[in-house]
């Protein structure tokens, strides 16, 4: 077949832009699993957009970034008819393994826990994502399960449900101020929790998100003790906790073989249901980072976090110490209404073994 003619210089030797055409099909090729109505939505585009070939980096770095394939190449053609009634985006993929089930262990001086969790990335097809996790421990025993469609049905609206339990040794530090390296334990008690939640968000743009979540548990406390381990009254009232979460996340971080780059910013609210619940508290939590790629494998992080809280009961103070957000110090050392952080990260990759990749990293934390 003849080759198809470049389009002509337009005049001054500029060239003219690719001629966009609208989208009538979305269809999947190669060794995926992923249905055609998951794909539009993980592309960025939908059903009667117009797309040209200039469109096809950004589409193709669209599904890599959704961690689902190893390879992408995505083509346009014209879908049948005379004259066509316009494109077919056809792409070409082959799926990451999508599920794993493994033992987990846990193992600090005080602090032994054993577990198992299941986890499916992209159940049917959909992007949709099913994880179960137990653990039993000498401070944390915990049971997790949480189904998410990120796109119903492929459209914007969003749904999860979830559930979550645990019984938590939790230990309050007295942490002097005129000692920092103090680790003298002001009470220790035994915190349980039964809770669940459901969730339902809608997609504005494909990097802006907003949700409702409402959230109900029961909680008791029990085997409060001082450092000396002499009995002291519950550190708080048993009770049920039910409250309103609200979420408006915006994400454009783009994601290729666990490097991200680009922005994420979280607005979180958590109001205490008048009425129904048992501590009336409210919560206000901003998250914000943003990631640089260098060096193709390099990625170079900034983080902060601020919290504000109001009333929290024990089992919702906002806590700071261990690997999620202050290293070096113990898990949760430091407690209260009021938190802030800084990260810093900068990480190199290792080495490559199947679906897994190592990596090393250099961190600055503070709070």
């Amino acid at each position: 077949a003849p080759a198809t003619p470049e389009p002509a210089p337009a005049p001054g030797g500029l060239r003219t832009a690719p001629t966009a055409h609208p989208i009538v099909e979305f269809a999947v090729r190669g060794s995926s699993k992923v249905r055609p109505e998951t794909m539009a939505y993980l592309s960025h585009f939908a059903l009667g957009d117009l797309v040209s070939e200039a469109d096809i980096p950004h589409i193709e770095q669209a599904l890599l970034s959704s961690e689902l394939f190893t390879t992408v190449a995505v083509t346009l053609e014209p879908a049948p008819g005379a004259p066509s009634p316009g494109t077919v985006v056809v792409a070409t993929v082959d799926d990451k393994h999508s599920w794993i089930v493994a033992p987990t262990a846990f193992a600090l001086p005080g602090n032994l826990a054993f577990g198992v969790g299941y986890a499916e990335n992209d159940f049917r097809g959909l992007d949709q994502k099913f994880l179960l996790y137990g653990q039993i421990g000498t401070r944390n025993s915990l049971f997790l399960g949480s189904f998410l469609d990120p796109s119903y049905h492929g459209t914007p609206l969003t749904w999860r449900t979830d559930v979550y339990l645990y019984r938590r040794t939790v230990t309050e530090l007295a942490n002097p101020p005129d000692d920092p390296r103090s680790f003298a334990v002001d009470r220790t008690s035994v915190t349980t929790y039964l809770g669940g939640g459901a969730l339902v968000g809608w997609r504005f743009l494909w990097w802006l998100v907003g949700d409702l979540r409402l959230r109900g548990a029961y909680v008791y406390f029990r085997d409060a003790k001082d450092g000396a381990g002499n009995a002291l009254p519950q550190p708080q009232q048993d009770g049920w906790d039910i409250s309103l979460q609200t979420h408006l996340t915006l994400d454009r971080r783009a994601h290729r073989y666990g490097v991200s780059w680009g922005p994420y910013v979280q607005l979180t609210t958590d109001v205490a249901i008048p009425g129904v619940d048992s501590y009336g508290y409210q919560m206000a939590l901003l998250r914000a980072y943003y990631s640089w790629r260098l060096f193709e494998e390099h990625e170079l992080e900034v983080r902060g976090h601020l919290g504000i809280g109001r009333r929290l009961p024990l089992h919702e103070d906002l806590s700071l110490g261990g690997v999620s957000d202050l290293r070096g110090y113990d898990v949760d050392q430091f407690r209260g209404d009021r938190r802030a952080v800084f990260r810093a990260e900068y990480s190199v990759p290792l080495f490559k073994w199947r679906f897994l990749a190592f990596r090393a990293l250099a961190f600055y934390d503070t709070g």
